[in-house]
């Protein structure tokens, strides 16, 4: 196989591209681009502490501009029960 040119790698942020300095293969060029992928962004809240009830965040079809927080369990998070004669806290 007859040699056409030294190849050499070249990093463009993600995009890895191979090119060809010289031969019959000519070197190739990439350009970036912004994609927009056309949904609305997430206006809801990005921070919630767990509770006893279920909690939804509506980000079904939209874009998330941040990180989601979880907090942690409070530490003075407990349940509360009464069977009829005593209150029992857990």
């Amino acid at each position: 196989m007859p040699e056409i040119g030294k190849l050499t790698r070249v990093s463009q942020g993600a995009v890895r591209i191979a090119g060809v300095s010289s031969g019959t293969v000519r070197p190739i060029r990439i350009e970036t681009a912004i994609v927009d992928y056309g949904t609305d962004p997430y206006e809801g809240p990005y921070e919630v502490t767990p509770g006893q009830e279920a909690q939804v965040l509506e980000t079904k079809g939209l874009r998330m501009t941040g990180d989601l927080i979880i907090n942690p369990i409070p530490s003075n998070y407990g349940r509360i029960t009464w069977d009829g004669s005593r209150l029992k806290i857990s």
